[in-house]
């Protein structure tokens, strides 16, 4: 019985070796760079660190800004990306990033992907406040979706690992980095990783671009809350260079308040087109839908632009 399980814990021992070493050959997961906060209470990436996404053969590479993705802003006219896992796009092949995807359609303007997994509405409006001053973009695209809003909103719910607004004192809360060792040890175990990632079970919605549900009722009761929203940032924020591009399914109260409070915006449409999803348990956008969405939005800008 001892040799039986004896040689059974060394089969199961080989086993999760070699599944390590096919996880990391093949990139079968994305390699996660490591987050800090910033002096503006923004998570970035730690500058300077490499690693590969899942279906690209090229590393990438954290900028100087902290960033993943592209980051030129070389021509004359530089137009920001801003927004959650769906822009950080690392399930994807780099060039179906938006700014890849941007730039092709559009190769006389410079485009700067600040993504990451997590970006509520706030932040994003937080985001876009220190790009301007660190690269000037002369327009800010926050691509958003109607969860974005909720979960900015502390009232609603609070998130201490997400940047959040106290609408009844009108003050930012700052996030906190969750886990960051365990996370640590999860990212570089890759088999781990690879099982985290493959059932859904296991899987917070928010990392596998699930949209959570919220009703016709709940969302009627938040209005109010999404009033006082725009509010806010029609007080402390620029808004004059933002581009709301809206996903498809965003509620369309926040849509007409964008309209309401002068924000331009594009409501992108996917006409129920499963070819946008990357799969049944994954709602991220594929590389059709990435391109599919990037000639919506250059088409929108190149008649602003011109």
């Amino acid at each position: 019985m001892r040799q039986f399980l004896s040689k059974s814990i060394l089969f199961l021992l080989f086993l999760v070796v070699l599944s390590e070493i096919v996880i990391r050959v093949f990139h079968l997961v994305p390699d996660i760079p490591e987050r800090f906060i910033d002096e503006n209470n923004i998570q970035r990436y730690k500058v300077g660190q490499t690693g590969h996404y899942t279906k690209a053969k090229e590393p990438w590479s954290v900028n100087e800004y902290g960033w993943l993705g592209v980051s030129d802003t070389s021509k004359e006219t530089i137009i920001s990306i801003i927004g959650d896992s769906y822009i950080e796009n690392m399930m994807n092949p780099f060039e179906c990033n938006q700014g890849n995807v941007l730039k092709t359609l559009l190769p006389e303007n410079s485009f700067f992907e600040a993504g990451r997994s997590g970006v509520t509405f706030i932040e994003a409006m937080e985001i876009s406040r220190v790009l301007d001053s660190e690269i000037k973009p002369q327009l800010q695209l926050l691509y958003l979706s109607t969860n974005d809003f909720t979960e900015s909103i502390s009232e609603i719910r609070k998130y201490d690992d997400r940047v959040q607004i106290s609408l009844d004192s009108n003050e930012i809360r700052p996030s906190k980095l969750k886990s960051p060792r365990l996370k640590k040890i999860l990212y570089n175990f890759k088999l781990g990783y690879y099982l985290y990632l493959k059932y859904p079970i296991f899987v917070n919605k928010q990392n596998k671009g699930v949209s959570v549900t919220n009703s016709a009722k709940k969302i009627e009761n938040h209005k109010l809350q999404f009033k006082k929203l725009f509010e806010f940032c029609e007080i402390n924020y620029q808004t004059e260079k933002l581009i709301f591009a809206f996903h498809p399914g965003i509620d369309m109260s926040i849509v007409k308040l964008a309209d309401e409070y002068n924000i331009k915006n594009v409501l992108l449409d996917s006409s129920n087109d499963k070819m946008w999803e990357l799969g049944k348990h994954d709602k991220h956008w594929s590389c059709y839908g990435h391109q599919q969405a990037g000639k919506q939005i250059a088409v929108y800008l190149e008649r602003l632009i011109n």
